[in-house]
């Protein structure tokens, strides 16, 4: 998600830092006053005890930097395709008059939701656009996070690793990644540091097929989360014309919201351990699919087998995934 400056984005020389700085004036709070999701803090109690590799505080860091981000996602996701000034004013104002408070209870800061819809708000005629290139950098920033921390105290390896892996034109053209700036955070100033070429043309659409339906799919949980009972719901889902075609400009398949939103009065609405057990389950698929395409892995057993042997896997609830040993290990 998008809401950082390439200029206070710097890493050590001698050490890749495990986090990386927020500056934009939409996400402001400091890391001790987000609150963890309940399921984060398992998986970190969990990772803790089994002598995961990274300390707790750099790991609160990474979650916090990833949740602002994804907070940021969730924002320009709805902000851009309202067709109205009326939500956007209403978000500005009060978040939790469309959320109802429940994207907090999943571990989503509220506060940088609300900051996105006053963004909006303040010039709706570019807020579209505008949400595209948000919503491309905050994603970026949220794999780079991800791979920061990945590897677990293993940063120069894994940094020389990838560095020397990574596909830019791919990152550009199927992932709709800002590549400069993943070259930047892994091989800028670096002895095995490779050239990267800025792409000739802007892709702002995922076009891998899985990442698309997989996104699309979280931005379903996390809309239909949002209704305060069955009945809102059914109205949401009757009212969902109006932001479907915004939302497909936005890289969000309509169909994939309609199925989770459009679903009988009878049933009940989901729990937020339910929704964090999705999300965590969405973004593993994710990660795993970014990293494949970005690296070239998809049938190369020898790049599958170092990822395998190199993903702290343990970690990966700490940062929001689903911990398993088997990601990228071929079977």
């Amino acid at each position: 998600f998008i809401i950082y400056t390439l200029d206070s984005f710097s890493l050590s020389s001698n050490r890749l830092q495990n986090t990386i700085p927020l500056s934009s004036n939409l996400y402001q709070h400091e890391t001790n006053n987000m609150k963890l999701p309940s399921l984060a803090s398992v998986y970190l109690v969990f990772g803790l005890a089994h002598g995961a590799a990274l300390s707790e505080k750099v790991l609160v860091e990474a979650h916090s930097q990833i949740m602002g981000n994804a907070s940021a996602v969730l924002g320009w996701q709805l902000a851009g395709s309202q067709q109205s000034m009326a939500p956007l004013e209403m978000g500005c104002k009060d978040i939790t008059s469309l959320g109802h408070g429940n994207w907090i209870s999943v571990g989503l800061d509220s506060d940088v939701i609300e900051d996105v819809f006053c963004t909006a708000a303040s010039a709706p005629s570019n807020a579209s656009a505008t949400a595209l290139a948000e919503i491309k950098l905050s994603v970026t920033d949220i794999f780079i996070t991800q791979l920061l921390n990945a590897f677990g105290d293993n940063t120069e390896a894994s940094a020389q690793w990838l560095c020397k892996n990574f596909n830019y034109t791919a990152m550009n053209d199927e992932l709709a990644l800002d590549s400069g700036r993943v070259g930047r955070a892994f091989c800028l100033n670096r002895p095995y540091g490779t050239d990267w070429v800025n792409p000739t043309h802007e892709v702002d659409i995922v076009a891998d097929p899985r990442i698309y339906d997989l996104a699309s799919y979280l931005a379903a949980i996390l809309y239909t989360f949002s209704a305060s009972s069955p009945t809102e719901r059914w109205v949401m889902c009757e009212q969902y014309h109006y932001m479907a075609q915004a939302q497909l400009k936005l890289g969000i398949n309509s169909n994939i919201v309609r199925e989770e939103l459009c679903i009988d009065h009878d049933i009940p609405l989901m729990t937020a351990h339910l929704v964090q057990t999705k999300m965590a389950g969405s973004s593993t698929n994710i990660f795993e699919q970014q990293l494949i395409v970005a690296t070239d892995a998809f049938g190369d057993e020898q790049k599958m087998t170092w990822l395998c042997e190199n993903i702290e896997h343990r970690d990966l609830g700490l940062l929001g995934m689903t911990p398993s040993n088997s990601l990228f290990c071929l079977v």
